[in-house]
């Protein structure tokens, strides 16, 4: 039960800290300039920033995390009894997704 009330408590903080970064990262992205055309060079040059970098960080991982989470609490309402499985199904599903999106973040940062 205890476990159950933080994953509660972190999936509605995460779609608050969710909706913030979506709204920072739409207000960069779409009102500063909207006429500049998105190209990798561009992209690159943004994640040379800090505020870029936590931004979309945040991003894949709260966005991770939100999602598996939810997926879980669909899994469990209709198997209860699957909860232990499908949670580490789902951990190594979120590492895996970790590992992917940092490795294309990097793509960025490594040039």
């Amino acid at each position: 039960m205890k476990g159950s009330l933080w994953a509660w408590i972190l999936h509605r903080i995460t779609a608050v800290l969710l909706v913030v970064l979506v709204a920072i990262h739409f207000g960069i992205m779409h009102f500063v300039d909207p006429t500049a055309v998105i190209t990798f060079a561009d992209s690159q040059m943004r994640l040379q920033s800090a505020l870029y970098l936590v931004v979309d960080t945040g991003l894949l991982l709260l966005g991770l995390y939100h999602g598996l989470n939810g997926i879980r609490n669909v899994v469990l309402d209709y198997w209860p009894r699957a909860g232990r499985v499908v949670g580490w199904i789902l951990a190594v599903i979120g590492v895996a997704a970790v590992g992917y999106g940092s490795m294309a973040l990097a793509a960025f940062l490594s040039q």
